[in-house]
């Protein structure tokens, strides 16, 4: 897994490339945890390049919005694989995120 950072006006963009499982879910973690700590009005996960993602990614990206949340922040997902919007649609966490289809929809 790959991750990349970028800023977009107000949103700091986390890039994820690769599969998100058990063996390298922590790497999402400290990307999302070094940045949803208040000093960011909007976080948004690029996810174009993730192709697949177990329970554990899942279970961060959860993590990730309720630490921005507290935070009085935003939290969103972007560009997401059809095979894991169909894993969120499942677990009707597609109504608990913010999905945009892409990054024309955050300017």
């Amino acid at each position: 897994m790959n991750i990349e950072f970028k800023d977009l006006g107000e949103h700091k963009i986390i890039s994820v490339t690769g599969e998100v499982d058990l063996y390298n879910v922590s790497e999402l973690k400290k990307a999302l945890f070094s940045v949803t700590d208040g000093q960011y009005k909007s976080v948004v996960v690029d996810m174009k390049n993730v192709n697949y993602m177990d329970s554990s990614g899942i279970g961060a990206l959860v993590a990730g919005m309720k630490k921005m949340k507290a935070h009085n922040g935003k939290f969103a997902l972007m560009n997401i694989h059809d095979d894991v919007l169909n894993i969120l649609k499942l677990a009707t966490l597609d109504k608990f995120f913010t999905i945009y289809e892409s990054e024309n929809e955050l300017i």
